[in-house]
């Protein structure tokens, strides 16, 4: 009952599975073939059929479809849905169609307004369990039993809220602030953060703003960010070459301590917040930045 699943998750207490599934391209209802081309995310307590090829969504049916003489004949029954394809070799008379948790046409969805509009590309997981990590960097309780489903095409990541039943209480955006780059993959790792892959900018090719992000929960006073310059990275030896912190910061407005590193052969360090090197010896060098603000981060 699935057409293109991607991705899932499973929920670490109940044992409930989640997927997306990315629908088909038509983008208007025919008549005589069914209804126009749906983005599902799923929820399975357990076994089940969830309707493709022969329902989309809330179990809008498709219409039975000879291709042979290209005559159309009634649609699909959800309760009874009955495979008589020439072609099938297993059960005729299958079960009950399940309907998607969440579904979305290319246009504005009026059960989901929250999709959005656009290209469609559905992907779900992972589900955020507080209980499976023990670490200061893991997320809030607040995300405790959601589940986060983000989109490839429309760029957004949001989060579900759920009942006991499994019934949807909330979706809302998850740092809507931030612009995503086509994210492909989630998923939380052993330290409670939360790694997003993005694939970049154009379809295959070797994007250059492809990256992986870490999203690192810090309570209370967050570790400073930062961020090295030079007046220039190459050129004749000695080369002079003067350093710069700007683009450094702290969120929380703490002053900074600066700690340069310069690599190699020539290893040396210096505290000053302008420093300037003069490199001897040709070669390529590593240089480093440390900042902790007055908190001790």
């Amino acid at each position: 009952g699935c057409r293109n699943p991607f991705r899932i998750s499973v929920d670490s207490k109940t044992g409930w599975l989640f997927w997306g599934d990315v629908g088909p391209d038509v983008g208007k209802p025919h008549p005589k073939r069914g209804p126009e081309s749906y983005d599902e995310f799923n929820l399975a307590k357990s076994p089940g059929n969830f309707g493709w090829p022969y329902f989309i969504a809330d179990n809008k049916s498709y219409i039975d479809f000879d291709f042979q003489d290209s005559i159309s004949g009634k649609p699909f029954d959800p309760l009874k849905p009955e495979n008589d394809s020439p072609n099938n070799t297993g059960q005729r008379f299958l079960p009950p169609a399940q309907p998607a948790l969440i579904y979305y046409p290319y246009g504005e969805s009026k059960e989901f307004p929250a999709m959005g509009s656009g290209g469609r590309s559905a992907m779900a997981g992972p589900f955020y369990r507080s209980s499976d990590f023990n670490t200061q960097s893991k997320f809030p309780d607040y995300f405790d039993g959601k589940l986060f489903i983000y989109e490839w095409m429309r760029e957004w990541i949001q989060t579900v809220s759920f009942d006991k039943e499994g019934k949807i209480l909330k979706i809302e955006p998850f740092l809507p602030g931030l612009k995503w780059v086509h994210p492909i993959d989630m998923e939380f790792g052993k330290d409670g953060s939360l790694y997003i892959l993005e694939y970049g900018t154009n379809w295959f090719t070797e994007n250059d703003d492809a990256k992986l992000v870490k999203l690192e929960y810090a309570k209370g006073n967050r570790k400073p960010v930062a961020n090295i310059s030079a007046d220039k990275v190459l050129g004749a030896i000695p080369l002079k070459v003067k350093f710069s912190p700007v683009g450094s910061i702290d969120y929380d407005g703490d002053s900074l301590q600066y700690e340069w590193e310069f690599g190699d052969s020539q290893k040396s360090t210096s505290s000053d917040k302008y420093p300037e090197f003069i490199f001897e010896k040709p070669g390529v060098y590593n240089v480093s930045l440390k900042v902790r603000d007055t908190k001790g981060k």
